[in-house]
């Protein structure tokens, strides 16, 4: 369509390892070296849903334009003004429950690679809060002395879901001169973005949502080009 351009792209991914080394980070620290298979699971950084799309817009007014294009006070208003916004929408990538301060791991000084015991329950919520983002009561701390049996990365994180948008405008100023009017708007319908989930089974916040996302912000520019 004249003046106007789209583009969408969406990725469907599975990812699983032993230990997420390139592209996730995470510990590379067995819980049980004496049982590797125990580590297989979901990588550090596979997100199973990603949705990315864009949009741009040349607004149909001014000279070789639809519409005001005889001039006049609206026409100068409104005339070469542009608009982007592109829009993201992904799954969360996975998180390990584990165990902090647990005796064999501060013998070896390898302290939070103890995972805790998982007792069977849905994992997943129907209605995640920032007090409970996942089912917590799944989970219970292992006996002392033991491995927990949780498997390593079995809580889903939390997605995102952002758009971003920038109207601009040049403006001549005869010669070699013109003035650029920019705005852009991050996280513009400012949807709540969950960041941090504490996953360590002994922690009093386990569970609970520690961080958020940036909410939404506009700037504006002004630039003079000479």
């Amino acid at each position: 369509m004249k003046g106007i351009g789209f583009g969408a792209t969406y990725t469907l991914a599975r990812s699983r390892d032993n230990a997420s080394t390139i592209g996730g980070g995470g510990t590379v620290v067995a819980q049980d070296d004496r049982n590797l298979d125990a580590e297989w699971g979901l990588s550090s950084f596979d997100r199973r849903h990603q949705l990315t799309s864009d949009v741009s817009v040349e607004l149909p007014f001014g000279p070789n334009r639809p519409w005001l294009n005889h001039g006049g006070f609206w026409a100068a208003l409104l005339e070469n003004w542009r608009g982007t916004a592109n829009f993201t929408w992904q799954s969360g990538t996975p998180l390990t429950p584990r165990v902090t301060g647990a005796v064999m791991d501060v013998a070896t000084g390898t302290n939070g690679t103890l995972r805790g015991n998982y007792d069977g329950e849905p994992v997943r919520v129907s209605d995640p809060t920032i007090d409970l983002f996942f089912n917590t009561a799944a989970f219970s701390i292992p006996s002392t002395g033991t491995f927990g049996n949780a498997s390593r990365n079995m809580i889903i994180g939390p997605g995102s879901r952002l758009l971003n948008a920038q109207m601009s405008r040049d403006l001549g100023l005869g010669s070699r001169r013109a003035l650029t009017l920019q705005v852009n708007a991050s996280n513009l319908l400012n949807m709540v973005n969950y960041q941090a989930i504490d996953t360590v089974v002994n922690s009093p916040t386990f569970g609970q949502v520690l961080s958020v996302r940036p909410m939404r912000s506009v700037m504006a520019n002004v630039r003079f080009r000479f």
